[in-house]
C-alpha cells in the first residue's frame, strides 16, 4: 500500500514543486516588476498631460491678454484723447475739470462697452483721476493707493503694458460677495513732447475671464492649478479662499530658478504631490499643475488587485494542472499493446485506464488519443466514399434529365409544325434556347448577341402568356453585339418590368430595352436601359428594394457584382415615379 501510494502521488508533488518554483516564482516577479513599471509610467504620463494641459492654457491665457494689451494701446490711435490728458496735465491748478476732461471720461466708458470681462478703466495723472466705473471711483481708488508697488511695477515697464497680481475687493453695496480682479497697467506717454509720462492707465479684469479658460481644465479628479507672476503673487486659482497664499515662500517655488519647465515632488499639509510647472515666455507667469498621490495611487489600484487576482489565479490553475496531468501521464505498455492488436482487428471499443501514475501515462493518452483519431478519419473517409457516389448518381440524372427534356419539346415542336401550329412551334423553340442558354457551362461573360437572343426569347414567350397585354421593344444602337457582358443580364430586369410593372396594365404596355455606348474613345461603357410604362413602384417601397429590406433584392446582386469587379462607376441605378413607370439603368465596362 504504501509503494502504491508513493507511485501515485511521487511525479505529481514532484510536477506541483517544479511548476511553483519555475514558472509560479518567476511570475510573480514579473508582476512585481511590471506593478513598477506601471507606477513609473503612470508617474511619467502624469507629468505629460500635466505639462501638455498646462501648455494649452499657457497658450489660450496669454492669446486673451494679448487682446487685453492690444485694446489698451489702442488709447494711443485717440489723438484727440492724448492732447486733452496733456493739455490737463498742463494746468497750474486743480480747479473744475474742463470740459474736455469729461470727453477722456466718456472715452474711458466707452472703452467698456461690449467687454463683459473687464469691470473697469482708470486713468490717473498728477491731479486728476478719470475712470470708466459703474461702481464709481472711490472702491478702486483706495485699492490703488494701498498698493504702491503697482506704481512702481508700471513705471519699469516704460510705456509697455505690465500685469499685476490679482486683488479682491470686499462686499459692497454692488455685490454682497467678494470679488476678484487682476489688472493690467501701462504707463502713457505722451507721443506729442519727449515721450514724457502723462499718467498711468489700469483696467481692471474680472476674474472669471480666466475662470472660463481654466475652471473646468484638470489633470486628474483632484488636481489644482495655480497661476502666478514670477515673484510667487498668486493670479488664478479655483479656489478663492487661496488667494492669499504667498507661493514663494514655499521650497518648490524658490529652486524653480527662472526654468521653463519641470517637474517636482513637494508634500503641502501633510499631502504628497507630483507637480509640474511651466513658465510663460509671454510674460513670465507660472503655471503649476499639483496631482495628489492619491490620485495616482487610484489608477494603480486596479492594476494591483488584476496583478493579485492573477496571481492567484495562475497558482490555482497550475495546481489543477498538475493533478489533473499526474493522472494521465503513465499507462502501461501491457494496455497499449493489447489496444495495437486489437485495431489490427478494427476494434475501436474504448480502453481502461490507466491504473498508475507513472510517466508511461503520457505515452497511453497520446496512443489512444491517436487511435480515436485513427477511427474518426475511417468514419469521414467512409462518409466522404459515400457522398461521393451519390454526386456522381447525381451528375448522371442531372445530365440525363435535360436531354430528356430537350428530346421531348423537339417531339412536341415537330408535332406543332406537322400541324401548322407556327406560334406553338416558335414558343416551344424559344423555351429549348432559354434552357439551353440558362443551364450552359462555361464562363459567366458571354456576347451581348447571345444575351439579346435569350431576352427575345423569354420577352415573346411572357408577351404569349399575357396575351399581349404589352410589347418588348429592343433597341440595339452598338454595332459590335460580340461585347462581353454577364449572363442572364437581363432576367430580373425584365421579370420585374413584366411582373410588378405590368400586373395592371390592360393593353398597351411598352417594356423599351435600349443598349447604346457612353463616355469617349478613353473611357468608353456600355449602358443598357430597361424603360417600362407600368404602374411604376411607392417612394418608401423603392427605399426598402435599394436598402436590401424588401423584394427585389435580386436587382442590386448584379449592381454589388459590377462593383466589386470593375469599381464603383459601374453598377445598377432605379428611377421610379408611382403611377407613370419606371426606368433601370445598368453600366457595364466596354470588354471585347
Amino acid at each position: 500500500m504504501r509503494a502504491s501510494f508513493l507511485k501515485t502521488w511521487k511525479l505529481r508533488t514532484q510536477l506541483m514543486i517544479t511548476l511553483v518554483v519555475f514558472i509560479l516564482s518567476p511570475l510573480m516577479l514579473f508582476g512585481l516588476l511590471f506593478y513598477q513599471s506601471s507606477t513609473d509610467l503612470v508617474s511619467q504620463r502624469t507629468d505629460k498631460e500635466g505639462l501638455q494641459v498646462l501648455t494649452l492654457v499657457n497658450q489660450n491665457v496669454s492669446q486673451l491678454l494679448k487682446s487685453y494689451e492690444s485694446q489698451l494701446n489702442d488709447i494711443y490711435e485717440q489723438e484727440a484723447v492724448i492732447k486733452q490728458i496733456r493739455e490737463s496735465s498742463l494746468l497750474q491748478s486743480s480747479g473744475p475739470i474742463p470740459p474736455s476732461d469729461d470727453a477722456v471720461n466718456r472715452f474711458l466708458r466707452d472703452f467698456l462697452r461690449g467687454k463683459d470681462e473687464l469691470d473697469s478703466v482708470y486713468l490717473f495723472t498728477l491731479k486728476t483721476t478719470y475712470f470708466g466705473d459703474f461702481k464709481g471711483p472711490n472702491f478702486f481708488s483706495d485699492i490703488y493707493k494701498n498698493h504702491p508697488m503697482w506704481e512702481q511695477m508700471i513705471s519699469l515697464g516704460t510705456g509697455r503694458p505690465v500685469w499685476l497680481p490679482t486683488y479682491e475687493l470686499p462686499p459692497n453695496q454692488y455685490n454682497s460677495k467678494t470679488s476678484h480682479y487682476f489688472a493690467l497697467g501701462m504707463q502713457v506717454k505722451d507721443v506729442y513732447d519727449a515721450l514724457q509720462p502723462l499718467g498711468t492707465l489700469i483696467a481692471n479684469i474680472k476674474i472669471e475671464a480666466l475662470d472660463k479658460i481654466i475652471s473646468s481644465v484638470q489633470v486628474s479628479p483632484n488636481s489644482v492649478l495655480f497661476i502666478t507672476d514670477h515673484q510667487g503673487n498668486l493670479i488664478w486659482n479655483r479656489n478663492s479662499e487661496a488667494y492669499g497664499i504667498q507661493l514663494a515662500n514655499y521650497p518648490f517655488f524658490q529652486q524653480l530658478d527662472q526654468q521653463n519647465e519641470g517637474r517636482f515632488i513637494e508634500t503641502i499639509n501633510g499631502t504628497t504631490y507630483r507637480g509640474t510647472f511651466l513658465r510663460s515666455a509671454y510674460n513670465g507667469w507660472y503655471y503649476f499643475s499639483f496631482v495628489p498621490q492619491a490620485d495616482l495611487n487610484a489608477q494603480t489600484k486596479d492594476l494591483k488587485g488584476f496583478l493579485g487576482a492573477t496571481v492567484v489565479a495562475f497558482a490555482a490553475l497550475f495546481i489543477l494542472l498538475a493533478a489533473l496531468t499526474s493522472n494521465y501521464i503513465t499507462r502501461p505498455i501491457r494496455q497499449m499493446a493489447l489496444a495495437m492488436k486489437q485495431i489490427d482487428r478494427d476494434n475501436f471499443e474504448p480502453m481502461p485506464g490507466a491504473q498508475s501514475s507513472d510517466e508511461m501515462s503520457m505515452l497511453q493518452a497520446a496512443f489512444f488519443s491517436m487511435r480515436g483519431r485513427i477511427n474518426e478519419l475511417i468514419k469521414e473517409v467512409r462518409m466522404i466514399s459515400h457522398k461521393e457516389k451519390e454526386a456522381e448518381v447525381r451528375a448522371l440524372q442531372a445530365q440525363i434529365n435535360p436531354h430528356f427534356v430537350y428530346n421531348s419539346l423537339d417531339a412536341i415542336n415537330w408535332i406543332a409544325i406537322e400541324n401548322e401550329q407556327d406560334r406553338i412551334s416558335r414558343m416551344i423553340t424559344s423555351l429549348s434556347d432559354i434552357m439551353r442558354y440558362a443551364i450552359k457551362p462555361g464562363e459567366h461573360l458571354v456576347t451581348m448577341e447571345e444575351e439579346l437572343k435569350w431576352a427575345r426569347n423569354y420577352a415573346y414567350l411572357q408577351e404569349m402568356r399575357f396575351e399581349d397585354k404589352f410589347e418588348v421593344i429592343f433597341e440595339v444602337q452598338i454595332e459590335n453585339v460580340q461585347l462581353k457582358v454577364p449572363r442572364l443580364l437581363f432576367q430580373p430586369y425584365l421579370e420585374n418590368s413584366i411582373i410588378h410593372g405590368m400586373e395592371d396594365t390592360q393593353k398597351g404596355g411598352v417594356i423599351r430595352i435600349t443598349v447604346q455606348l457612353t463616355g469617349d474613345e478613353e473611357d468608353r461603357k456600355l449602358m443598357v436601359t430597361i424603360e417600362d410604362n407600368g404602374g411604376g413602384i411607392q417612394a418608401d417601397k423603392l427605399k426598402q428594394i435599394k436598402e436590401r429590406r424588401s423584394h427585389g433584392i435580386g436587382i442590386y446582386n448584379l449592381d454589388e457584382r459590377l462593383k466589386m469587379e470593375y469599381g464603383p462607376s459601374y453598377g445598377t441605378t432605379i428611377y421610379s415615379v408611382y403611377g407613370e413607370g419606371t426606368t433601370v439603368t445598368v453600366v457595364l465596362p466596354y470588354i471585347c
